[in-house]
């Protein structure tokens, strides 16, 4: 498989085609005011190519942005979110990998570091209309260390200096207000549905989750509902107990970085698996029974894997068996989808292998995984945690 320079994982709510503004070539010198400069060049691009917030207002009450502040007060919800897939979302050394194949990373960073303070070099404009030749200029907001934490708490919960939430509880220690986003897929959609093509280019974008949840029997349970359940505890330091959410934003279950993960068990596979030998062939049971979307969703790198070991009496392999779930694309010269085979929500799937002759056990496996050994060697990514094999089951043959 050959793949495409910057692979589409990075990609987050990049447009369908459309009028690119801010084009030209020409450039009168560097602007007084780069931030200033950036934010009326983004205003003119679609919403999903926009940071959430500029970042630049920090809360009365609050030191600084970081969420090691807003942890020295709600510490279980800091302790989760430190091990979530949003506190990785910037130093996962495949977006970084990503990051140094082309100068389009000015679409990616809005997502993986949502703050406008986060970007290092903000866009003011596109020469020739060409989104991988994005005028630069060095950003005087610039926070490194906020940077370094992908999705933190204020990308989500601070505008405008006032913390926003989901109930919006008055507190001495820092302004509040109540935002209902905050109960509704609509503030995930913003970097989890994304569909864009680039003609003329080696990249796209292709996250349909949103899509697939809309389209699917819980598209009225947002996506909160499964993926911030909900928990009894003190929201913050000397409060009482009320109901919160979890912040372990879990994703695929495979881990960014080795070792750094939610608890094992806190958000079960969305497929389970349930194997059996009768009639002379082996059965899997698939079912998709616990997400809200297509399994596995998001990059479309993602697959899962089955494995079926056939062995004799004394333990010798016979052969074995793999069946790839996921999506299948072309990256090279254009990005094309050939086929898909993932679990719809809800969806059950049999598969079904006739035992090689003499075979008296098989063992079947099946596994999650982000990319390939191919994938991971293009991206030069050693010792990447690639994906886990969350199930197994040995079957003996059937007596006469």
């Amino acid at each position: 498989m050959t793949y495409n320079r910057l692979a589409s994982r990075s990609f987050r709510w990049l447009a369908l085609p459309v009028l690119l503004l801010g084009g030209g070539s020409a450039c009168s010198g560097p602007p007084k005011d780069p931030f200033a400069a950036s934010q009326q060049f983004l205003a003119s691009r679609p919403i999903y190519e926009q940071p959430l917030a500029d970042g630049r207002v920090i809360p009365e009450g609050l030191p600084s942005l970081s969420a090691a502040s807003c942890g020295s007060c709600h510490s279980e919800i800091y302790a989760e979110w430190k091990v979530s897939t949003h506190a990785m979302a910037w130093v996962d050394p495949q977006l970084q990998a990503e990051m140094t194949k082309s100068e389009n990373r000015w679409l990616c960073q809005n997502c993986h570091t949502p703050l406008q303070v986060q970007h290092a070099q903000l866009p003011l404009g596109l020469t020739d209309n060409d989104v991988e030749k994005p005028r630069w200029a060095t950003n005087p907001h610039f926070d490194a260390a906020l940077q370094q934490e992908g999705i933190t708490c204020a990308a989500c919960h601070v505008r405008d200096g006032v913390i926003q939430g989901p109930t919006g509880v008055k507190t001495s220690a820092h302004p509040t207000a109540k935002d209902e986003i905050f109960l509704s897929a609509d503030l995930c959609l913003r970097c989890h549905q994304a569909v864009a093509e680039y003609p003329g280019k080696t990249f796209t974008c292709t996250f349909r989750t949103g899509e697939e949840w809309a389209a699917g029997p819980y598209k009225n349970t947002p996506c909160q509902g499964c993926h911030m359940p909900p928990v009894e505890r003190p929201a913050a330091t000397g409060a009482a107990p009320s109901t919160g959410h979890r912040h372990w934003f879990p994703g695929s279950g495979i881990p960014k970085i080795a070792g750094i993960a939610p608890p094992k068990g806190v958000f079960p596979p969305g497929v389970s698996a349930e194997a059996s030998w009768s009639d002379g062939k082996i059965r899997l049971q698939l079912s998709n029974s616990q997400a809200g979307h297509r399994v596995p969703t998001g990059d479309p790198e993602r697959f899962l894997l089955v494995t079926v070991i056939f062995a004799d009496g004394s333990g010798t392999e016979l052969g074995r068996q793999e069946e790839r779930l996921g999506q299948t694309w072309e990256w090279w010269p254009t990005p094309k989808k050939l086929g898909d085979n993932r679990l719809a929500p809800g969806e059950s799937r049999e598969l079904t292998w006739d035992p090689p002759p003499g075979t008296t056990t098989a063992r079947l496996s099946l596994g999650r995984y982000r990319m390939t050994e191919e994938a991971a060697k293009y991206h030069n990514l050693a010792d990447y945690p690639l994906g886990e094999v969350y199930w197994e089951q040995q079957l003996v043959a059937p007596g006469p």
